[in-house]
């Protein structure tokens, strides 16, 4: 039985000596072990906190660049009929009577030399795999412009006049209007102030006449189809005298 305990214990010895090896890369070979479980202890804390910063600043980078994106319109130079519109993961572009749907994938972000860049890989229906690209936003006399290689319709676009919260609600009817206490131009107000950061070519919301009722938590629901490249369908819930949307 000591025998056995002497054996079971050279092999936790072992074991604790591999771990030190491996991961306390900071410290002498001739450190003892109680030296390096002291280092192995610290450095990680460090090494943690420094990733950590530098994956938050490339995450404020990324997200920065991606309200730059989404809080605009975006037309083709000299053909505003052609278009692009940022979302979450996504961009839909639009030559005026047909619609091209991208998924992206974001990567890193950074800027230089009057630059913003958004490294993504990226994919359309029926591409085998994803493809590598970089989406870049710089400003050209006085408006900004973006361009990228992931573009399907036009290589670049520049900066439009953005819809602001001019979004008309259209289509609303009862009994829908009398669950919302009649705050018809409350709910327009709310709808355009969310197009404004996702969807700011959009000038129409129309009501699709679903309305979801949640008698217990006293919330009201219903589905709008705007009028933006994307067709994008957002939810207004309405509860405790107020809008919420999303999209």
């Amino acid at each position: 039985m000591q025998k056995k305990n002497k054996v079971m214990l050279a092999a936790a010895v072992g074991m604790v000596a591999i771990v030190i090896g491996s991961t306390a890369v900071r410290c002498s070979i001739a450190h003892t072990v109680e030296e390096s479980a002291q280092s192995e202890a610290q450095a990680p804390v460090e090494s943690i906190a420094q990733d950590a910063g530098g994956t938050a600043s490339a995450a404020d980078a990324s997200q920065e660049i991606a309200k730059l994106l989404q809080g605009n319109v975006w037309q083709a130079e000299g053909a505003p009929e052609k278009t692009i519109e940022f979302r979450e993961g996504s961009f839909v572009e639009s030559d005026g009577t047909s619609v091209r749907l991208t998924v992206f994938d974001a990567k890193e972000a950074g800027e230089g030399n009057g630059q913003k860049h958004l490294d993504i890989d990226f994919m359309r229906e029926g591409d085998p795999y994803a493809t590598s690209a970089s989406i870049i936003v710089e400003e050209k006399d006085g408006a900004l412009t973006v361009a990228s290689d992931a573009f399907a319709v036009e290589p670049r676009y520049v900066q439009g006049k953005a819809a602001g919260t001019a979004v008309s609600v259209s289509g609303l009817a009862e009994p829908y209007t009398g669950l919302i206490d009649g705050k018809a131009a409350e709910l327009a107000s709310a709808v355009g102030s969310w197009c404004a950061a996702h969807a700011p070519s959009a000038t129409t919301a129309s009501f699709d006449g679903e309305v979801y009722l949640d008698v217990r938590g006293g919330r009201v629901s219903a589905t709008f189809h705007l009028d933006d490249a994307a067709s994008t369908i957002v939810t207004a819930a309405y509860e405790d005298g107020s809008f919420a949307v999303a999209g």
